[in-house]
């Protein structure tokens, strides 16, 4: 089973615009329109799978996104969440 990190750990490594609360890591973002969340939405689907991950996505407002992730067996954060968050982000900056 994967390794839980710390607390602080976590926050010294999130990606920019990443937050660390209620046991996982966050982030909205704020897109052109529905096509386009859901477009990003479909990509992170992609990394996620391909890294055998399975984060938690809503599209709301019409044009957020918005990312949960976290490793459920282990009952936290560990280094295959922030690596995903990472992956995440330069995922969104591409875009």
């Amino acid at each position: 089973m994967p390794e839980l990190l710390q607390q602080d750990t976590i926050e010294k490594r999130l990606a920019s615009g990443w937050e660390y609360r209620d046991g996982a890591v966050h982030k909205t973002w704020q897109l052109k329109g529905f096509l386009s969340a859901m477009s990003l939405a479909n990509a992170v689907a992609h990394l996620a799978n391909e890294a055998d991950h399975h984060p938690d996505m809503s599209v709301h407002d019409y044009n957020r996104l918005t990312v949960h992730i976290t490793t459920h067996s282990a009952g936290g954060v560990t280094e295959n969440d922030l690596a995903l968050a990472e992956r995440i982000e330069g995922l969104h900056r591409q875009g």
